[in-house]
């Protein structure tokens, strides 16, 4: 009689792939979204140390989530962590911005360039909805409302353009400069600049010109890319009160 070989469940079971801490996962989650939120509003400004057994205290959560957090942040560009000194908000210049903007000039206007022709009426109707969701953000002054909206606006551009790590390499760019794009509305005049500039990507989407959407929005990151050049500008100058 034959016999059969005997499975080693045990063998199986040490060599198997961990399952996932959803619960763990989640949290390190949110305290990641808590501490870049607070740079982006300000709350912990550019060159800041942070002080971590605070955030953990603020956060009510234990330094593992906030030191996981943290690293990921790094990863992203928003905290700078020194051996031995500790984790640190990075600093924003004039130079980080424009080689910020430089980056994204080139891979947003491509992304618009190939989605140009791939836009369907729904994203044309959600576009018009969203611009019409600015006019009243601003009217307001709700900025936050008014940058999920803006976010919204173009990433439902970039995403016709059906390119997943196109789309991964944009939100972690476009991540960054909300660092220095928060600042640029509170410029006195700039919104219906903005709108107006929104209006025009609009317009290029409507007509699937895939030059005309190019072209807008580029020509709309370069004026934001001025704007914020000469805010910044002020902000460092001796003589701003």
């Amino acid at each position: 009689m034959r016999q059969l070989k005997r499975f080693d469940w045990q063998a199986m079971t040490e060599n198997r792939i961990e399952p996932i801490d959803d619960k763990k996962r989640t949290i390190a989650a949110l305290v990641q979204e808590r501490i870049r939120a607070a740079i982006l509003n300000g709350i912990l400004p550019p060159g800041s140390r942070i002080d971590q057994n605070q955030l953990a205290s603020d956060l009510n959560v234990s330094l593992v989530p906030v030191r996981e957090a943290l690293q990921k942040l790094e990863a992203e560009g928003f905290v700078q962590i020194l051996p031995r000194r500790g984790a640190f908000v990075t600093e924003t210049s004039i130079s980080d911005m424009e080689d910020l903007y430089f980056a994204r000039r080139i891979l947003e206007g491509q992304a618009a360039y190939h989605a140009a022709e791939q836009l369907t009426d729904a994203q044309i109707a959600e576009l018009e909805r969203l611009l019409k969701a600015m006019d009243v953000d601003l009217a307001a002054h709700n900025y936050s409302a008014f940058m999920s909206h803006n976010r919204q606006f173009h990433f439902t551009i970039y995403q016709a353009a059906n390119s997943r790590y196109l789309m991964n390499l944009i939100a972690g760019l476009w991540d960054l400069a909300e660092r220095y794009r928060f600042r640029y509305m509170f410029v006195k005049d700039q919104a219906a600049k903005t709108q107006a500039e929104h209006q025009a990507i609009l317009e290029a989407c409507r007509a699937r010109d895939k030059e005309k959407l190019r072209d807008a929005i580029l020509f709309h990151m370069t004026q934001t890319l001025i704007g914020i050049r000469a805010y910044l500008t002020a902000e460092a100058s001796p003589e701003t009160v």
